[in-house]
């Protein structure tokens, strides 16, 4: 269980601990090079308690599941090619399963990729495994932002906040209808020789922001007033998790508004954000589990 035990660390510290005996671990996805391409591979695991909550239906659950692993396709500049999905639960029950498979596919076939097979079991509580296969000239890394450029965000922020919203006050529609994003699978191969760094937004805006600026070995200044927000959001937070917008930077020559918009820019050092009451640091929070 996350938090306890000696020893127990929550996932931020536990990442950075894998990566200094995994060192090719920190990026959205892995790399291989293939050809005279590359081949990127993503695995994401939901669960029932922290990702399906109360209201989700199984077309949603069956959707979100394979659309967290086409986004890390997306943030590398990658086309999905397929994707894998393993169902564990405490009943295989058939309806369940076929509308869990109804919504995978349906992503796929508006992002990209062929839903290709997976795994079956049984658990005390629904998991779903979802791994991902795409293909790039260049995948687009975590480092490499220069000073100078511009820091930009693929779309407006707050989408499952906002579902969270609806669900608390029963409507259960419309939450599932913003929980089903589409990932950012068509822009992310036109940011190839584009954009210098990119990842997408899972953690929160805060987060994946400190996450570039220590892949990269720079800073960032944010404008508030920039960032875009889905309409009907009561409460805007830069710690809000599953945004899964793409957060990228790239040169003022390189940057056209089809791409997103421009929130901020790279410096030197230093993480601040620029409020109507003055600059100040922005916090490394975000969702973390077991934090």
């Amino acid at each position: 269980m996350p938090g306890s035990g000696v020893g127990a660390m929550d996932e931020w510290q536990l990442l950075e601990r894998i990566a200094r005996t995994v060192p090719k671990a920190g990026d959205d996805c892995a790399v291989l090079p293939w050809g005279g391409s590359y081949l990127v591979l993503s695995m994401d695991m939901l669960h029932r308690d922290a990702d399906f909550p109360l209201g989700t239906t199984p077309y949603t659950i069956g959707w979100r599941s394979v659309a967290v692993s086409l986004s890390d396709v997306a943030a590398m500049g990658a086309r999905p090619l397929l994707v894998l999905l393993g169902l564990s639960a405490p009943s295989l029950d058939t309806s369940f399963v076929d509308e869990v498979l109804s919504g995978a596919q349906a992503c796929c076939r508006q992002a990209g990729g062929e839903l290709s097979g997976g795994d079956l079991d049984t658990s005390q509580e629904l998991f779903l495994t979802s791994c991902a296969l795409g293909e790039c000239a260049q995948p687009i890394l975590r480092q490499g932002a220069r000073v100078g450029d511009l820091l930009c965000v693929s779309g407006p922020l707050g989408a499952t906040a906002r579902a969270m919203e609806l669900l608390s006050t029963g409507q259960h529609d419309e939450a599932n209808t913003l929980l089903r994003f589409v990932p950012r699978t068509e822009l992310g191969p036109k940011l190839v020789h584009q954009a210098t760094c990119m990842i997408d937004i899972s953690d929160g805006l805060a987060h994946s922001v400190h996450l570039l600026a220590k892949a990269s070995r720079v800073g960032f200044r944010i404008y508030a007033h920039r960032i875009p927000w889905i309409d009907g959001l009561h409460t805007p937070a830069l710690d809000y998790g599953e945004d899964f917008e793409l957060l990228f930077t790239i040169s003022e020559q390189a940057f056209h508004p089809d791409f997103g918009t421009v929130i901020g820019e790279t410096v030197p050092h230093g993480i601040t954000i620029v409020q109507t009451d003055g600059e100040r640091p922005l916090q490394n929070r975000g969702y973390n589990h077991g934090g």
